[in-house]
């Protein structure tokens, strides 16, 4: 059986060479956009901390603290240093709470769905337009 497009073996490196040349440029594409988004990401202003939608407690991420959260569960201590957000401590089975990386950008949090407890990172300004309607 013949192929549909015949190509001398010239034309076969020559293709292999633009395979090349076009996955390392999707892959510098792709790493452009990788920078991008995580330079767009905030610096957190606070931690906001609730247990089933009840709003707990706000902390800044500006100074270093330990909070501990008393749920009808059970309860969760909260680490804020240098910036950063962990649960140090909590008295649920499983601890993927503990476990969880520390977490600074806007949008990012810790769930504890044993406790039903939730801290997520929010930014200390907003921005002045959600949008522009014309």
């Amino acid at each position: 059986m013949l192929p549909f497009f015949p190509m001398s073996e010239e034309g076969q490196k020559d293709m292999k060479k633009a395979d090349k040349i076009l996955i390392l440029g999707l892959l510098m594409v792709a790493l452009a956009f990788a920078v991008f988004f995580f330079l767009r990401a905030e610096e957190g202003g606070y931690a906001r901390i609730t247990e089933d939608g009840v709003l707990k407690a706000e902390l800044s991420l500006s100074e270093d603290v330990l909070y501990r959260v008393e749920t009808a569960l059970g309860f969760n201590i909260v680490q804020i240093q240098d910036g950063y957000v962990t649960v140090h401590e909590a008295d649920c089975r499983d601890q993927i709470c503990v476990e969880h990386k520390k977490i600074h950008l806007t949008g990012e949090s810790i769930v504890c769905l044993p406790h039903k407890l939730v801290i997520e990172i929010v930014g200390g300004e907003t921005a002045e337009f959600d949008m522009v309607v014309e």
